[in-house]
Parts: structure tokens; sequence; C-alpha cells
């Protein structure tokens, strides 16, 4: 029988609820920074949805612990565009669902805004913080791993 505590103590449960508190934090910096500039206060306010955790949770962990030896054998100037692609996939699809579950995605009205958007659902100026973003959630698998 399977017991809350076991179920904590199991590293797959850490790495997953690590990655879910890196990405949504970062999303929350991100968010800030991007922000800022329109913030005439400068309050430096960021943001995000708890609805994201299972993208920021499931997505690395299942892109590293399925491909991380085909990945980590590529240069890193092919991994980041590759992050960026699996990123953008993952919010598509994730937000997609949350759009027919919901209504709408929660950062859709602001996506839209973007002539950048793809049908509200991704931003494709966003590569670049993804590329970062894939490299970050690289270096905590690298370093959970011991790789």
């Amino acid at each position: 029988m399977t017991t809350w505590a076991s179920v904590i103590q199991d590293p797959r449960v850490f790495e997953i609820s690590l990655f879910a508190f890196v990405g949504l934090g970062l999303e929350v910096i991100g968010t800030a920074a991007i922000d800022f500039r329109k913030d005439e206060e400068g309050q430096l306010v960021g943001y995000s949805s708890v609805w994201y955790i299972p993208f920021y949770a499931l997505g690395p962990f299942l892109l590293f612990h399925v491909f991380h030896r085909a990945l980590f054998a590529l240069p890193f100037y092919v991994r980041g565009p590759l992050y960026a692609l699996v990123f953008w996939a993952v919010e598509y699809c994730g937000m997609g669902l949350l759009r027919l579950m919901r209504g709408k995605s929660p950062s859709e009205d602001s996506y839209y805004r973007s002539r950048w958007n793809v049908h509200g659902l991704i931003r494709l100026d966003f590569g670049p913080l993804l590329i970062v973003l894939g490299f970050v959630f690289e270096w905590v698998f690298r370093h959970l791993r011991g790789l």
C-alpha cells in the first residue's frame, strides 16, 4: 500500500514539484520585468496562473526523462531552439485545452495584443525566453541527477 510519506519521499515527486515552482517563479519574475516599463509606479509586480502548474511540472519532467540522453548529445545551439519548440507545443495544447474547459486561457487577452501571437495561445516573440527557460530546466535536471 502506498502512503503519503512514500509518495513525498519519491524523488520524482520532488523533481516534478521543483520544475513547477521554478517555472512558475520564473514566469512571475518575467512578467514583472516585461510589465515594468508600463508600470507608472515602478511596482515590479509579476503574475501567473495556478492553471500553468501542470505545464511547468510535467513538461520538463517528461522531456528530460524520456529524451535526456539524446538531447544532451546535441550542441547547445540545437537544444535551445528545440526547447522553445517543445515548450510552444506544450503551451499551445495546454492553453487550447484550458480554452475548451474554461472558455479562454488565462493569458489569452494579453497574447492577442501581441502581433506575434498564434491563435491567442502562444507568442512567438517569447522564443528567446523559452530557450533560456529550457536551459534553466536542463540545469536543474542535470544537477538533480548528477549529470
